[in-house]
């Protein structure tokens, strides 16, 4: 370290206690001179601007002025029609109405005698036409599907089975008078666990092609909750379709 002599300190301990004393001193004088500025200022005081108001007069003719929302005059309220009054209005009106709606004119007998003339045609035609047939006897049904159990009571989850078993079934062409009977099991779930057949048509094609309407309509819904066993078995009848 040099001082302003030009002088290099530090070299021995004299050196550094002056040197550690002139840094104090200076500290000490600069602190003071901090604290005197300080203290002696003038502080500033910030004034906020102010304004000069002049109040004037309001005009001496004040007719031409609009009238404010407490001065407007209230509109008149709507009159108040009674229920009578309403009813005798609808009443006139439905009145007026009918008198303004054109009434038909009437037609006599005379005026179209085409029409008299073939009216006695019409009946004679009636009369001598023969009797229709009675209407056909329904249409007996390709598919009966049937419960073996008693405690199966529920006839809509039958309908259920037969039509889906009607709709997969497919018989062979050709044969006539056939007739095949398959027992089958259906698990709660509504699938198929088990089918045989138990009378036979005569006709290998035809008893196969009942086997297939069966396991191809495999699952059916879901047993009926109310139903408290796993499965029910059930035997359909398969007959030629018309």
């Amino acid at each position: 370290m040099k001082l302003l002599t030009g002088k290099r300190i530090g070299q021995s301990s004299g050196e550094l206690a002056a040197a550690a004393l002139f840094s104090f001193f200076s500290h000490i004088i600069l602190f003071s001179a901090a604290l005197f500025l300080v203290s002696h200022g003038v502080p500033r005081i910030l004034v906020p601007p102010s304004y000069r108001v002049k109040l004037v007069d309001l005009p001496a003719d004040m007719s031409n002025l609009p009238p404010t929302m407490s001065e407007q005059a209230p509109q008149p309220a709507a009159p108040v029609v009674k229920p009578q009054a309403k009813q005798k209005m609808k009443a006139h009106a439905k009145a007026a109405a009918k008198q303004a709606r054109p009434r038909p004119s009437a037609v006599s007998k005379n005026a179209l005698p085409e029409l008299d003339k073939k009216k006695p045609a019409a009946k004679t035609e009636e009369e001598t036409a023969p009797a229709q047939p009675a209407a056909a006897g329904k249409k007996q049904e390709s598919v009966a599907v049937a419960s073996t159990t008693s405690e199966f009571q529920f006839p809509p989850y039958l309908l259920i089975v037969r039509d889906k078993v009607e709709r997969n079934w497919s018989p062979p062409p050709g044969v006539k008078g056939a007739t095949v009977k398959v027992m089958f099991r259906v698990l709660r779930t509504g699938r198929v666990g088990e089918a045989k057949l138990t009378e036979s048509s005569g006709n290998f094609y035809f008893d196969q092609a009942a086997m297939r309407a069966i396991l191809a309509s495999s699952p059916f819904p879901p047993l009926p909750e109310g139903f408290f066993k796993e499965y029910e078995t059930f035997s359909v009848d398969l007959m030629e379709k018309e």
